[in-house]
């Protein structure tokens, strides 16, 4: 009896220890990324987090990150070892981590308790005394009273200046600090100098600085008024908060973006993501309430918000910039070209769809590629295309049906987009390493030695730009998303391992993409082995045949 019950009680004990670990398993563990942040956001965040725990059983682990952190947090993130994640991420966070390969899903963006919107712009703030007059100050915002022109007064009130103006902000990654108003500034042809100097400069200057002490928007607009600095940009949070200031002037940029972004991983599994989405729809106002968050809504049931979000996806594509190709014959005496095959090249370059365009003397002050063309036989040209300052030269043999133009620019065409290196920039908005977004059709392996270079632009439209000592770059990290770069010669921040990229600036980086005889060296091995196994099968017939013929001679 003393032994049953002894059983039956230690029974009960392991069903009783099980017991507590499965109700454990069913609460979902999330890593839950906040990113931003602010006091009141910080809070907001906290709301949401307590508001999903009341509905359904999760536990959440918070790190509160940096812009560029975040970005790379989540592109880097393995939800198999580190499980599951969300986050609440600012609109050109998201959209880098997408473009850097993030696969992230977007289940909610909020309603501003300010401006009952999902959706916000971003505005210009300067003091009024920013090179102006009492009287001039005055004229000037009467010109302002078009909302549409109000930007373009600014930039030409910019222009006017002897001395570049201080724009300043606080991330490179913020969407309204710095994304958008850069986006303007590119387009109106305002870059960020280190000088005065207005020698030979086809554009309109201005230094862009990034204060110690700035850690948010509001930072930027008293240091404005303070007059620090010359002028930033903010949202209409903050805008919000000082509109009535008699010393400052707002003026909007021509861009509406989405509020923050509820995000998780496209790897969560699929009834947590259905319980979070469910929780979000049935959200009221006074769950939230707080700092700008009036509540969350589905992204999906948005329409204004998703428009928004299609429109700065779009305006963060990086299209490849122009590189100009020359075209003429080969000085050697022996070369004969005639017009029709330098126009079959031309045309060549005119229907690759690629960045090349062709070069004019009229215009372009200086061309990336030169292209020669000569004559080896009656139906094969040589072309031989050389970038110019890495010293970089191939070769293409190129047959053709004789008198057919078609066929000719057919080929070339071929080669363009199969063969031949390219020329891409540095995307300037990674201070942690050197990369190149990738657009092209070819892999470059891990290893690869290739050639970067320094330009400083004085005219964009028309190619002119001064150029550096190129210097040697090694790819450390090669996916469908970028080419990751390492080398000496790149820009760094004082002190540290930072890197001192600027996309406001006229100095960019340009990077060589050369094509990896990876291909070609496996075609040549694999040819190798075939003539080996052919000679192998040989050796072994030729063996066969003696054995038979001492076998029928025995």
């Amino acid at each position: 009896m003393m032994a049953s019950w002894f059983r039956y009680s230690l029974l009960l004990i392991l069903v009783l220890c099980q017991a507590a670990p499965v109700g454990a398993q069913n609460k979902a563990n999330v890593t839950f990324l906040g990113v931003a942040l602010d006091a009141e956001t910080k809070k907001a965040d906290q709301k949401l987090l307590d508001y999903l725990r009341g509905k359904f059983s999760v536990q959440f682990e918070k790190r509160d990150m940096e812009y560029g952190v975040a970005i790379n947090t989540l592109v880097n993130w393995d939800s198999k070892k580190q499980g599951a994640v969300m986050a609440r991420v600012t609109p050109y966070v998201f959209v880098a981590a997408e473009l850097l390969g993030a696969d992230l899903e977007i289940m909610a963006t909020y309603i501003s308790r300010k401006t009952n919107r999902p959706t916000y712009n971003s505005y210009f703030v300067f003091h009024k005394s920013f090179g102006f007059n009492e009287n001039d100050f005055a004229d000037f915002v009467q010109q302002l009273s078009h909302p549409e022109g109000q930007a373009e007064k600014f930039i030409q009130h910019l222009q006017k200046r002897k001395i570049p103006a201080r724009f300043i902000y606080h991330s490179k990654f913020s969407t309204s600090s710095y994304f958008l108003p850069s986006l303007y500034f590119k387009q109106k042809g305002v870059f960020s100098i280190f000088n005065n100097d207005q020698r030979d400069r086809k554009f309109i200057a201005i230094h862009s600085v990034k204060p110690d002490k700035a850690r948010g928007s509001s930072d930027l607009v008293r240091l404005v008024k303070d007059q620090k600095a010359d002028f930033a940009a903010v949202w209409d949070g903050t805008k919000n908060k000082f509109v009535n200031d008699p010393d400052l002037h707002f003026i909007q940029l021509p861009y509406t973006i989405p509020n923050d972004l509820l995000v998780v991983s496209r790897t969560m599994d699929s009834k947590l993501q259905q319980k979070i989405r469910d929780a979000i729809q049935s959200m009221e106002v006074s769950d939230i309430n707080e700092g700008d968050f009036l509540k969350w809504q589905d992204f999906n049931s948005s329409p204004k918000a998703r428009k928004a979000l299609a429109s700065l996806r779009w305006l963060a594509k990086v299209p490849p910039r122009q590189v100009v190709v020359n075209i003429r014959r080969s000085h050697k005496s022996d070369s004969v070209i005639d017009q029709a095959q330098l126009e079959a090249a031309r045309q060549a370059v005119r229907l690759s769809g690629t960045e090349l365009v062709l070069y004019d003397e009229d215009f372009h002050s200086a061309f990336d590629i030169l292209w020669t063309l000569e004559q080896t036989h009656d139906d094969a040209i040589l072309i031989t295309s050389t970038i110019m300052d890495a010293d970089l030269t191939q070769e293409f043999y190129v047959s053709f049906k004789k008198g057919d133009k078609e066929s000719l620019t057919a080929r070339i065409g071929a080669i363009i987009n199969d063969k031949m290196h390219r020329i891409r920039y540095i995307w300037p908005f990674d201070n942690e390493s050197p990369r190149v977004l990738r657009d092209v059709n070819f892999k470059i392996p891990v290893g690869q030695k290739m050639k970067a270079q320094k330009i400083t632009w004085n005219d964009f439209n028309t190619n002119e730009y001064v150029i550096d000592t190129p210097f040697e770059v090694e790819v450390v990290k090669s996916d469908f998303h970028s080419f990751q770069l390492q080398g000496q010669g790149f820009p760094k921040k004082a002190g540290g391992n930072r890197f001192a990229f600027d996309p406001l600036s006229n100095a960019a980086y340009r990077v060589y993409l050369v094509r990896s005889d990876e291909e070609s060296s496996v075609y040549k091995i694999s040819t190798q082995i075939m003539i080996g196994l052919f000679s192998l099968a040989a050796l072994f017939a030729f063996r066969e045949v003696m054995v038979r013929s001492k076998t029928s001679s025995e």
